[in-house]
């Protein structure tokens, strides 16, 4: 029975702890030696409070007194939890021991870092809607009060700036919508695809836009590389790199685009000369509806949706993204996506 036991608790996908009457432990699964970096042999008869304040040291009240009271009081209690970088709830409930009064505990410990995710993008998005969605379409309802108050013939500029805050509530809405399908993208939506078609597909969607400011793009690439991915998807990654690229490029310079084989992967490299990314930037690129302060002091007012989506793409198809930038000398993105047949 007690091997029953144990091997139940060994299958459970939370942590428990088991102690004695005086909160030491008596028994503790494997998510417990994995998720502290304690071994086996050291938990027996490791007092439990001194696990939690060896990994998560607590203001108020200490952990001594969260498990005394859980053991003389006989009452349950939730307390959140944080093990190196993850979120956790661990939930003390006292229960009698065999052949005695006493009381031990029995310490469930359960991995809530996803939902604690979850709930933050959830609080990003709704910061991100009643914001960044709504003030265009403020500013678009009061200019049309305006004119409805002024019977005189509207003129253009009127008509322009209504136009650049339709486009700017559409742009925000499109890229708030592709970023919700690349997150729920699975691979039963691949298929076979070839990564130099998707970039030149990509090039022409942003040339026009590339020769208004007179950039020329350069790509070097013959070689086909087959992917098992989602073409449509890739292809919107590529259109908003390149996109950023002429965005932050001055007029008359180039970008450089590179498809090649590495290994048994398929990289693809967007080099442009503009006004690079600073050092303390870099580490948060990726983050969603994060925007780059260089950018807002120059006016660029973009979503901060379009390189989160980009690195969801790529994490999708199990590649990987990176990003070399100097301050005033460009950037360069590198994608490395594997292929679809390696040996091949």
């Amino acid at each position: 029975m007690q091997q029953f036991i144990r091997h139940s608790f060994e299958r459970m996908p939370d942590g428990i702890i088991v102690t004695d009457e005086l909160g030491v432990i008596r028994f503790a699964n494997g998510h417990i030696e994995e998720w502290f970096r304690e071994p086996m042999p050291s938990l027996g008869g490791l007092p439990l409070a001194r696990l939690l304040e060896g990994h998560d040291p607590r203001e108020t009240p200490p952990w001594h007194e969260t498990v005394s009271e859980t053991l003389t009081l006989q009452q349950s209690r939730t307390v959140d939890l944080h093990i190196h970088n993850k979120d956790f709830l661990i939930h003390f409930a006292p229960f009698a021991l065999p052949d005695s009064d006493q009381h031990g505990i029995i310490a469930n410990i359960s991995d809530i870092s996803e939902l604690r995710e979850q709930q933050r993008q959830h609080r990003e998005a709704i910061d991100f809607i009643s914001h960044d969605v709504r003030s265009p379409l403020v500013s678009q309802l009061a200019l049309i009060e305006q004119l409805k108050r002024d019977p005189s013939p509207i003129d253009q500029q009127q008509l322009d700036q209504l136009g650049r805050l339709a486009r700017r509530s559409y742009h925000l809405a499109e890229e708030f919508v592709q970023l919700a399908r690349a997150e729920q993208l699975t691979e039963t939506r691949f298929y076979e695809c070839e990564i130099l078609a998707i970039v030149e597909n990509a090039r022409d969607s942003v040339s026009e836009q590339a020769a208004e400011k007179g950039i020329h793009f350069h790509l070097q690439g013959t070689e086909d590389l087959w992917l098992r991915g989602n073409a449509e998807l890739l292809e919107r990654a590529v259109i908003n790199l390149l996109t950023n690229a002429v965005q932050y490029s001055p007029a008359g310079s180039a970008i450089d685009i590179q498809v090649f084989r590495a290994g048994h992967l398929a990289c693809l490299t967007i080099g442009d000369e503009g006004s690079g990314i600073d050092a303390e930037e870099l580490p948060h690129l990726f983050d969603r509806y994060r925007r780059q302060k260089r950018s807002e002091l120059a006016g660029v007012h973009g979503t901060g949706l379009g390189l989160s989506f980009v690195k969801t793409v790529v994490e999708k198809h199990r590649g990987q993204i990176a990003v070399a930038s100097e301050p005033g000398e460009g950037s360069t993105f590198t994608l490395r996506l594997p292929i679809a047949d390696p040996l091949a």
